[in-house]
């Protein structure tokens, strides 16, 4: 299957958008991950802290972990209350009045509300610990405090008096707000932590036995180590809100990268069809250009290298245009040209074979006239051809360009008197001994095909000026002749193959529109350009100049 450049180019968008939004869903992922992990530990950390420390006090006034062996309850509501120091400790250096593992709503209390009064007891589940089992009421209170009272941990000693870790939440002296205004979610438990003496026994725990490789940090008492304490990771997260938090987040980065690949396809669609468009135009009117339309044209009304593309596009197909034109009127004009002087050639051989006319020196004459004329007109289009291409060879040598203007008016002037016209060349001082890097052969060319011009169609009693100067940026040959005039818009179309502004004249005068052709290829290659405009005396006036850097000796 072929995909245009549409697709390829649709596909090429929607797969780095893919890449891009794979790889920062990616990288989110991770960074969100290590990040919230070590948040974690930092929490941890701060937790079993205060677990440290409420160990080793509790150590240093009973003297021995008996209490915590014989009275199991006795671990769960010291780790109660060194979550509830840690909870302190947090709430100390928050900012913002919130602390991890609760939800605040607009219109909710403060923190305070929600804990009640930190120095009184702590309530809620207790750091380290599974939840336990729904708290008692009514008459079962009493019970449950007689049972702790019994056991000897409340009555023994005045630290462990405090509620069980199952007291509900309204024991505290401060109501907490509705429930419109604040939810309360389970407080993180932590990794579990398991207590060890000196000699590695242990004394309690609150889930299953640390695995080979956890963390083991002393308790250090009067300068010795009196225990253990052991915690479970956190490696992984073990609080089931956590890794319900890091389980949202997952999805929701997924689902923002869903949301963005499906909106990098449909930007890549739309965009592919937008910069695509013009180049479609382009295509299009290329097919019809190489099909020989050359009418086709696309808009370029764009700023930007598309288009500057149509616009160059449009200059090409007009160029195309002119020169199947030039080359339909090029043929159409040899074509004619041709014909003309075989057909009085074939004429006049037709008339002495049936004995119309005789065949003597006249008639030879004639047919002489007319195969010049043919001659003249394939030289010249030889010429040119080799012009077209380049192949017109030069010989620049140093010319006094004055000499060879008098030589070349001498040898015409017998023709105008003929016509009773007269010319006459004016040459500046300082041309008649400056010599000039030109090819002689090829200027001489260019006079004779100007005079001729002006010879053949000057009126009778006319006037024809030629003119040699020299300026500061070179030099030119001026050729002026008398009526008739050309109309203004047919001087630019002076040069051009086979232009001539009467046919019938043109031809009556033996023209075939070749010499000033001629004359525009053998100044341009000097360097040079050439020009027409109207002449003071009524007719043409031809200027061409040449560079001055043909100047090369004084």
């Amino acid at each position: 299957m072929r995909f245009g450049i549409t697709w390829k180019m649709f596909l090429a968008v929607l797969i780095a958008c893919l890449a891009i939004s794979l790889t920062m869903g990616y990288a989110l992922r991770v960074s969100f991950e290590n990040g919230f992990l070590h948040y974690v530990r930092e929490r941890n950390a701060g937790r079993i802290k205060a677990v440290m420390a409420k160990v080793t006090s509790e150590y240093a006034a009973h003297g021995n972990w008996n209490f915590l062996r014989e009275h199991p309850e006795a671990w769960l509501a010291l780790l109660d209350g060194a979550a509830h120091d840690a909870l302190r400790e947090e709430l100390a250096t928050a900012q913002t009045g919130k602390l991890p593992g609760w939800r605040t709503f607009p219109g909710s209390g403060s923190v305070q509300q929600l804990l009640g009064p930190l120095s009184g007891p702590s309530e809620g589940p207790h750091w380290g610990m599974r939840l336990p089992p729904a708290p008692p009421s009514g008459p079962d209170i009493a019970m449950e405090r007689d049972r702790v009272s019994a056991s000897g941990v409340v009555g023994g000693d005045s630290r462990y008096d405090r509620p069980p870790p199952s007291a509900p939440l309204a024991a505290s002296p401060v109501s907490p707000p509705s429930h419109d205004s604040v939810t309360r979610d389970t407080p993180p438990e932590g990794p579990p932590v398991t207590l060890y003496d000196a000699r590695h026994e242990l004394v309690a725990s609150t889930g299953q036995p640390p695995p080979p490789g956890s963390t083991m940090r002393p308790v250090v008492y009067a300068g010795k180590v009196v225990g253990w304490l052991a915690v479970n990771g956190p490696d992984t997260l073990s609080d089931a809100a956590d890794i319900a938090f890091q389980a949202q987040q997952k999805r929701a980065t997924w689902e923002i990268a869903g949301v963005a690949i499906v909106l990098a396809a449909l930007v890549a669609l739309v965009l592919a069809r937008i910069v695509l468009a013009p180049v479609k135009r382009l295509m299009n009117a290329t097919h019809r250009l190489a099909g020989g339309d050359y009418t086709a044209r696309v808009p370029a009304g764009r700023r930007d290298e598309l288009g500057r593309l149509a616009g160059d596009f449009n200059v090409l197909a007009d160029s195309l245009q002119k020169t199947e034109r030039s080359r339909r009127d090029f043929i159409a004009d040899i074509s004619h040209e041709l014909r003309t002087p075989l057909a009085v050639l074939r004429g006049e051989l037709e008339a002495i074979e049936d004995g119309v006319h005789v065949f003597n020196r006249d008639s030879l004459t004639s047919l002489q006239t007319e195969v010049n004329m043919l001659n003249k007109l394939i030289e010249d289009l030889y010429e040119l051809s080799l012009s077209d291409v380049g192949a017109l060879s030069y010989r620049k040598t140093p010319t006094h360009v004055g000499q060879l203007a008098r030589a070349s008016i001498e040898a015409m002037r017998e023709s105008f008197k003929a016509k009773r016209i007269e010319l006459d060349l004016t040459c500046m001082p300082d041309m008649a001994d400056t010599a000039f890097a030109v090819d002689p052969a090829r200027f001489v060319q260019l006079l004779k095909n100007l005079l001729q011009n002006s010879l053949r169609y000057t009126d009778p009693d006319g006037h024809v000026r030629v003119s040699l100067s020299q300026s500061t940026s070179g030099w030119q040959l001026d050729v002026q002749d008398s009526l008739p005039g050309v109309p203004e818009a047919a001087l630019a179309h002076l040069f051009d193959r086979f232009y001539r502004v009467d046919e019938s004249r043109s031809r009556q005068n033996g023209g075939a529109g070749l010499g000033l052709s001629l004359c525009h290829a053998i100044v341009t290659a000097h360097g040079g350009t050439i020009g027409a405009k109207a002449s003071p005396l009524g007719g043409v006036w031809i200027t061409a100049r040449f560079p001055s850097e043909g100047d090369v000796t004084t």
